[in-house]
């Protein structure tokens, strides 16, 4: 009973915590809506991309991308498979809403406005609002935050997301409102697909299915996608290994669950004898 309680105030905690981050963001972005501010913040945050590490701030940023974070999102569903339907559902959301934004608004990205702005990557001038690359990765790292206990996983995303925002102005892909309002549409529809999908437990096809379906969708993708980062192929190499890596995080669960069924089917016949 008492272990209970506790599991509830502490669920209600961790989502009070997420309530309030989602309100800091939404002052920050009233404040920011202000293009005066807006602008300053860009400049500020945009020349320091002069002084870091190209390569590094485009691994950053790439953590934002579908393809990358996708096979992120796979190797950690090898390990939680009753979260499937539920990152389906909140990347289903974010699919739909995030290009509706971005064609309703079509505002211009930095680079159409200012000759003067350090780009990393291959230039881009419309579709600026919301970050796409923003929203994605605070959507996974709210879906983890309402299905794990451990806090120190949950800030550690948390951080990561707003490291990958950031780096989004740095490149001089986003404004700061841009990003800012990717972070509160990822956090908004994680909550929300956390709310209407429980956890589901698939079948041993099922399961293999989605994973295999997920996988050959990473793979055209990468091949049809036109590289974000042709001057850094360091970029592509470690989205690459991280495809594979999720590849063979799936293929050593389908293996754990063949040997499984063997077992317990051997055990069951030991049974009948």
């Amino acid at each position: 009973m008492l272990a209970q309680l506790t599991k509830q105030i502490e669920a209600k905690r961790s989502l009070s915590h997420y309530f309030t981050l989602l309100f800091i963001l939404c002052v920050v972005q009233i404040w920011i809506m202000v293009p005066v501010n807006n602008q300053t913040l860009f400049f500020g945050i945009n020349e320091l991309s002069l002084h870091l590490p190209q390569t590094s701030l485009a691994l950053i940023t790439d953590f934002g991308n579908g393809i990358t974070l996708g096979a992120v999102i796979l190797c950690y569903l090898a390990k939680r498979p009753e979260l499937s339907c539920r990152v389906l559902l909140a990347v289903l959301f974010s699919l739909i809403l995030v290009p509706l934004l971005k064609q309703h608004f079509d505002a211009p990205r930095p680079l159409m406005v200012h000759n003067m702005v350090s780009v990393i990557g291959a230039p881009r001038y419309h579709h600026s609002f919301p970050s796409g690359h923003t929203a994605s990765i605070f959507l996974f790292a709210g879906l983890i935050y309402f299905c794990t206990q451990r806090i120190w996983l949950r800030w550690t995303l948390l951080l990561l997301a707003v490291f990958v925002g950031t780096s989004r102005v740095l490149v001089g892909a986003h404004w700061p409102e841009d990003v800012v309002m990717g972070a509160i549409v990822g956090l908004s529809l994680a909550y929300a697909a956390t709310r209407i999908c429980p956890l589901i437990y698939l079948s041993h096809r099922k399961k293999a299915l989605v994973y295999l379906a997920i996988i050959i969708l990473l793979v055209i993708s990468e091949i049809n996608t036109d590289h974000d980062f042709p001057d850094h192929p360091l970029v592509q190499y470690v989205r690459w290994s991280l495809i594979g890596a999720s590849g063979l995080m799936i293929s050593r669960f389908w293996l754990l669950e063949q040997l499984s069924r063997l077992y317990r089917h051997s055990q069951r016949q030991r049974s009948l004898r």
